[in-house]
């Protein structure tokens, strides 16, 4: 593991004359978590698509995806501006570009605070106002009630922040229809309730785990008991397949779509009980993988249902 001290802190002068001139642009997209953001731009889109289809909008979707990645990538670097210092101390996270040194803190606040409000305002300004004002509390939050106010002194402070996972893809299907309904509602339980069992089991994992307790973040594991933590991962699996479910039903989608995500739902929920029955770190791992699996594929059986 390449030692922090190899990395001169990069500011906006360095980069011009730096041998590698792609070395910001990656150092960047670390900082976006950039599998994390497409995560949550993937459930906008894909939400809008499935409102609005057939009579998609070209420029809908494009203005959506703009100011979504830029909302959200805006978003995650004041994330990780804010928890600098929690990850210096984490093994999993000290060496990112800015807890090692190798990009500089105003650089990412200056950044991130650009991202976030251009993305804002151009949700505001060329899709509709509903649209914007759910994207500004998916900031709000993020950053004010989960970052700043909770994340340090709460362990349902994981409930705050999937509220915040949940509000891009309220957000892409009330670009289409103007207000919040009840399938854009569903939408966000799908998500708030996927997010405890995504990042739980994470957390449950030993090397994460010994991170949140060096850092002494109140993260579920490290106050609660494993017992606990299983229980509500369980539940966490529980809800947010109920809640596939009852949009799928709502979606009136062809029945070979309803079979393939009730299969999907079984798997997860399965996996689920096993460990909770008998928890080890190999299942803890195989419901962490799949748990994205399960998010992506719910919302890509959904378009393929409405389109079909």
């Amino acid at each position: 593991m390449a030692s922090p001290d190899q990395y001169p802190v990069i500011t906006e002068e360095k980069v011009g004359t730096t041998n590698d001139r792609f070395l910001h642009l990656r150092l960047y997209l670390g900082l976006i978590k950039e599998k994390q953001t497409i995560l949550l731009v993937f459930t906008s889109m894909l939400a809008y698509l499935i409102s609005a289809y057939p009579t998609i909008s070209l420029s809908d979707s494009l203005w959506l995806l703009f100011s979504m990645f830029l909302a959200v990538s805006g978003t995650t670097l004041l994330n990780m501006y804010i928890d600098m210092d929690i990850d210096k101390k984490m093994e999993r996270t000290k060496d990112r570009a800015l807890p090692s040194g190798k990009i500089s803190p105003l650089s990412v606040l200056g950044h991130g605070l650009l991202y976030t409000v251009s993305g804002i305002l151009f949700a505001g300004v060329f899709l509709n106002l509903t649209a914007m004002i759910i994207i500004f509390l998916g900031f709000f939050f993020d950053i004010v009630i989960y970052s700043m106010w909770l994340k340090r002194r709460t362990h349902f402070s994981i409930i705050f922040g999937g509220v915040a996972g949940g509000l891009p893809a309220i957000a892409g299907r009330v670009v289409f229809t103007g207000r919040i309904d009840l399938i854009a509602i569903l939408m966000g339980v799908f998500i708030l309730s996927w997010i405890p069992l995504h990042i739980l089991t994470l957390a449950l994992l030993p090397k994460t785990l010994e991170g949140y307790k060096n850092a002494e973040v109140p993260m579920w594991p490290v106050v609660r008991s494993k017992k606990e933590t299983i229980i509500v991962i369980t539940m966490s699996s529980l809800i947010s397949s109920i809640t596939a479910i009852v949009i799928s039903t709502l979606l009136d989608l062809y029945v070979v779509i309803n079979i393939l995500i009730i299969l999907a739902v079984l798997i997860l929920i399965g996996l689920s009980i096993m460990n909770l029955i008998k928890p080890t770190e190999k299942t803890t791992k195989i419901i962490f993988n799949s748990a994205s699996i399960f998010m992506v594929l719910a919302f890509l059986l959904w378009f393929i249902g409405i389109v079909i």
